[in-house]
């Protein structure tokens, strides 16, 4: 499986020679690591759905097309096409990579990993987990689980977080829950066995970090 973040990074330095101000377009459309992550996510998700073509437009496509006859596009799209794969306790995942802007003055990219779950099989409700590593907090994985009118969401980090840290994420869940009409509740910790691993062939619960 091609490598999301590298496939992209690739395109951009290409598309930066052939048009910088189309590259910086492209740049600011993708998630960042700041508070515009969730709605930059979105954003991403909905340009891509359709393949990295849709993403980039015809007109850039036509040009990139031009050069290798489509092979870097198509190289592109499989690394950003969504994989299933099922975890140990049975549960069915469409996996994606993505790239993610980590705000440097580099512009550097990191990969984050999408998994969604309908609840197929052995469990109900829908379900979404990020992974990610990040610099001050190691491996990260934030687990959102929804059913009806609940919505409970789980967040663990390699690293540790400041109680100041900590009351403010309660805080936010709290008052984000009160808006929308939903309970839940927002739980915390370090990872301790619970990890996802959904990048391997030979899947498990097992942080294997």
């Amino acid at each position: 499986m091609p490598d999301a973040v590298a496939e992209v990074g690739h395109l951009l330095a290409v598309v930066e020679a052939l048009d910088p101000r189309a590259a910086q377009e492209l740049r600011g459309g993708l998630p960042r690591c700041d508070s515009t992550f969730g709605l930059g996510l979105a954003f991403f998700l909905a340009a891509t759905a359709n393949g990295a073509r849709a993403w980039l437009g015809p007109k850039r496509c036509r040009l990139l097309e031009q050069l290798d006859g489509g092979a870097l596009l198509d190289d592109l799209d499989m690394a950003l096409a969504p994989r299933h794969r099922r975890t140990a306790d049975g549960r069915e995942w469409r996996v994606m990579s993505i790239p993610v802007m980590d705000g440097t003055a580099a512009g550097g990219c990191r990969g984050l990993l999408c998994a969604i779950s309908d609840g197929a099989d052995l469990q109900t409700g829908s379900a979404l987990v990020l992974q990610m590593r990040l610099p001050a907090l190691g491996a990260v994985q934030l687990v959102a689980a929804g059913e009806g009118r609940r919505f409970d969401v789980t967040l663990q980090t390699g690293g540790g977080l400041s109680s100041a840290a900590l009351a403010d994420m309660q805080d936010g869940f709290a008052g984000a829950m009160g808006d929308a009409g939903l309970g839940g509740d927002l739980t915390v910790g370090a990872l301790a066995g619970a990890w996802l691993d959904l990048e391997e062939e030979a899947l498990s619960a097992d942080w294997s970090g």
